[in-house]
């Protein structure tokens, strides 16, 4: 039987463990994108050639997942700075998150935005590159 605490504990694992993959796959998308348009490999230039523009738009999606990911903790800080400003204010040890504001549900929306958006990058990534391979050569 799991208690609140550990399965928050856990969730809280979980989601940091979520961002560190999506950021290292937004990075590692990005690189090979960007590596595979100036690379002077006579196969990074094929594939440039016949991919260019979807290279050029999984790049552009892998910006904006990392993007997407650094709005997230810059939601999820200023919701905690204006919690402790608002128990600073009124001298309480103890405060409640406003659940319903827009910066709050901005941090739910964000999380799973980037992790909905690394999935199409990366799907479409690889089925253009699975196309190049089976089909050009």
């Amino acid at each position: 039987m799991a208690s609140k605490e550990s399965v928050l504990i856990r969730m809280k694992d979980m989601s940091d463990k979520i961002s560190t993959q999506v950021r290292t796959l937004g990075v590692g998308i990005l690189a090979l994108t960007w590596g595979l348009m100036v690379s002077d490999s006579a196969i990074a230039k094929e594939m440039t050639g016949k991919l260019r523009m979807p290279l050029l738009w999984t790049g552009t999606l892998a910006i904006l997942v990392i993007l997407l990911d650094l709005l997230q903790y810059i939601c999820g800080y200023q919701v905690a700075r204006l919690l402790i400003k608002e128990m600073e204010r009124q001298k309480k040890a103890e405060g409640e998150y406003e659940y319903t504001t827009l910066l709050y549900r901005s941090q739910s929306w964000l999380f799973y935005g980037k992790q909905l958006l690394l999935a199409v990058a990366s799907f479409y990534l690889l089925y253009k590159l699975v196309g190049f391979i089976l089909w050009a050569h």
